[in-house]
């Protein structure tokens, strides 16, 4: 009986460590795609995202009538866009390659560096948003005090407050215990504030949209408020979906912060923050395709030489 109790004993073990063995295979086999669709994912719109937001700079600058207001923050939030292809892609990939080869230790440097840069340029593009929509708002709001609160020398201040705050903001982050709330709360601040701002301005700018079309039926504004209301309303339209793209793209980080402080993914925490953090990289190329796609004079600058290039004249 005893030697039956200790068989028994002996086979139910085997039997745990075959399912442990099991299971820790399909979770290497889970890591190994995820990981490899991410280095995909990565390295084919890296360059992408590299290019088309420096075209979309260069053709503000280089165009007059592009050199709205509205189109030179456009371009400032490119620039976010310009360094996340050059420094977050990158080395997310030279870091899921390492992850797969078993080189980590090595190459842990670049963990850093795709933290860092990330984290920065996160930051940044949060509070260039918001001076987008700021404009926006001040534009439809108050149209006649536009011209001298939206002043160039207005302008390069918030943009240099932009990149000030959110390195100091990096550097914070630092000293924080990250285990605790208070860590939480700092590193994603930026974001809730940004989410609360253009989430009310939005309200504001729908009621006020509403009255001025309303004034419109009723013809009780000149022919040049009408022209001045309808392209303003063009660019609020592209504010718009650039904010409902970060909004989509961001959504899985906001759901891995919250899943991470929980310990809901305490056994997948690195690989989740990976797919997460490809996530929002992808919101760097959707920009640029977006103002393609709602400005057509920037989108013949941008995409008229490669239609060249494949049909040339004569």
């Amino acid at each position: 009986m005893v030697n039956f109790t200790a068989s028994s004993s002996n086979l139910t073990n085997t039997g745990k460590e075959t399912n442990s063995t099991m299971q820790d295979k399909t979770q290497d086999t889970v890591s190994v795609a995820f990981l490899s669709i991410n280095i995909i994912i990565n390295i084919i719109t890296c360059p992408f995202t590299v290019g088309l937001n420096a075209m979309v700079i260069i053709a503000i600058k280089r165009r007059p009538r592009l050199q709205s207001n509205a189109n030179v923050l456009l371009a400032c939030l490119a620039v976010t866009d310009v360094l996340t292809g050059l420094t977050s892609q990158p080395s997310s990939v030279i870091w899921n390659v390492s992850l797969l080869v078993g080189a980590a230790d090595i190459v842990a440097v670049f963990r850093d560096l795709q933290a860092f840069f990330f984290a920065l340029l996160a930051y940044s593009s949060s509070l260039h948003l918001m001076i987008v929509v700021c404009e926006r708002l001040v534009a439809i709001k108050f149209p006649y005090r536009y011209p001298y609160i939206l002043t160039k020398r207005n302008i390069k201040l918030a943009i240099l407050f932009c990149w000030t705050y959110s390195a100091l903001c990096r550097i914070g982050v630092y000293a924080m215990d990250k285990t605790s709330l208070l860590y939480f709360i700092f590193l994603s601040h930026i974001l809730n504030v940004c989410v609360v701002f253009v989430t009310s301005s939005y309200v504001v700018l729908y009621f006020e949209t509403s009255r001025h079309q309303k004034m419109i039926k009723a013809q009780q504004l000149s022919q040049e408020d009408v022209e001045r209301f309808l392209k303003d309303c063009k660019a609020l339209k592209t504010t718009v979906l650039v904010v409902c793209a970060v909004g989509l793209c961001l959504l899985p980080g906001n759901m891995y912060f919250v899943a991470r402080y929980f310990d809901f993914i305490e056994n997948r925490v690195h690989l989740v923050s990976e797919i997460t953090w490809t996530s929002m990289m992808i919101n760097s190329l959707l920009n640029p395709l977006i103002y393609c796609w709602r400005q057509r004079e920037l989108r013949n600058f941008i995409f008229k030489p490669f239609s060249n290039t494949v049909n040339p004249i004569g």
